[in-house]
């Protein structure tokens, strides 16, 4: 992923990245909140950039939160501002919370599943009147803001769990948007690689290349950090690299680190079986239905099998009932 010519590029031809590219110039146009789903480390921030950035909105503010960062004594504090002398320590001139920084843009939603209980009751009632007031004061700022939350959590989960509010989750799950893990969609690992050298050689001046032996063994990795790993262990060869040259044996550390390393040259990094997204399978099937001819449409957007798809919901079945 990266800018390009002030607007935000997803890098890829795989057919997940393909989709996702275009649900993102659609969604950019509407005001609808968004919650973007995905694992760790693939990209989840960069999307919602790319919706502001395409959206009428991107010549105002794009404000990120990391819900899960901010200490619960200073949520209101941070989230909404306070006016001079609203509690001791306090500034005197006061100070704009990041909603308020927000007010014409987008705000980000980082985290949002790690958000603590008082931090979603504040949320819940900012996003049903788009109203705040700073801490201490008395007057009303009315919101005009774009939501953009994202999650590495299945929150439809959390609320069953009841670690999530049920009415904040539906106030968020209006237009859900899955980034895919960087293991399903493994023949875009060639051009990643590619952009990060470009993207390396350009800032360094120096000509960055891996060599045939080192991108098969990117292309048979799992990848569980996903495209930020993939990242990380450019940079590690770029790092030790004395030529400009990027070669298994350069890696064979890093690799080591993370379990795959190689006694010999001769064996590839084992492919690990892919995580089932239970969360990609509940989006998708709101989507298509669950019609005979909606569960084929799932299935191929899942690149399963149709009774692969039948057994992973015999077994959500199955553990509903215990």
């Amino acid at each position: 992923m990266s800018f390009v010519n002030g607007n935000m590029q997803l890098v890829g031809q795989s057919p997940a990245i393909c989709r996702l590219r275009e649900q993102i110039s659609k969604v950019a146009a509407m005001d609808a909140v968004v919650l973007v789903q995905g694992e760790s480390g693939t990209g989840k921030e960069l999307v919602a950039r790319a919706i502001h950035m395409q959206s009428p909105r991107h010549q105002k503010a794009f404000v990120a939160i990391n819900c899960g960062a901010i200490p619960e004594s200073l949520t209101e504090s941070i989230l909404f501002g306070y006016e001079g002398g609203a509690f001791s320590g306090a500034h005197s001139a006061g100070q704009t919370g990041l909603l308020e920084k927000a007010n014409g843009g987008t705000l980000f939603l980082d985290e949002a599943g790690e958000m603590p209980p008082s931090l979603q009751a504040k949320m819940l009632r900012t996003l049903q009147n788009y109203k705040i007031r700073r801490v201490g004061g008395s007057q009303v700022c009315q919101l005009d803001v774009r939501i953009v939350a994202a999650s590495n959590r299945n929150l439809r989960d959390a609320v069953k769990s009841g670690r999530f509010r049920e009415d904040l989750f539906y106030r968020l799950d209006v237009i859900p948007l899955i980034v895919p893990p960087l293991r399903e969609r493994q023949g875009d690992i060639r051009l990643l690689v590619e952009f990060f050298l470009e993207s390396y050689s350009a800032a360094r001046g120096i000509r960055y290349e891996i060599s045939s032996g080192l991108l098969k063994k990117f292309e048979a990795y799992a990848w569980p950090g996903n495209v930020r790993e993939l990242k990380n262990f450019v940079e590690y060869g770029i790092c030790f690299s004395e030529d400009g040259r990027l070669t298994k044996k350069l890696l064979e550390p890093r690799f080591a680190l993370v379990g795959a390393s190689e006694c010999s040259g001769a064996r590839v990094v084992r492919r690990r079986k892919p995580a089932f997204d239970a969360t990609h399978l509940e989006t998708l099937l709101r989507r298509y239905g669950r019609s005979t001819e909606g569960k084929k449409a799932v299935a191929r957007q899942m690149g399963i099998s149709l009774a692969t798809l039948y057994r992973h919901l015999r077994r959500d079945q199955e553990d509903g009932a215990r």
